[in-house]
């Protein structure tokens, strides 16, 4: 498995998108809610309150909400798509 950075930043974005910056200074977004449909504990983030909450974990392994809602930095990374920006 190649080596994924850690995270350092999480912003909760509109439509339940998650805006994450890694410790390579790369920033990907991810949008949560095909993981409503896969993971049963997600439906909770339909709350905008507590999809609000998200928070990077201690080390910078994951995004994590509350002790049933997690979500690993490799699938941000594999599956978020990464934001260009202009020079």
């Amino acid at each position: 498995m190649k080596k994924v950075p850690l995270m350092k930043e999480v912003e909760p974005q509109n439509d339940m998108i998650l805006k994450v910056k890694f410790e390579n200074n790369i920033i990907k977004i991810i949008d949560i809610k095909p993981y409503l449909k896969i993971f049963k504990p997600f439906k909770a983030l339909k709350d905008k309150k507590l999809f609000n909450q998200a928070k990077i974990d201690m080390g910078g392994f994951g995004i994590i909400w509350n002790d049933k809602i997690d979500l690993s930095r490799y699938d941000i990374w594999e599956f978020g798509e990464e934001i260009k920006f202009l020079k």
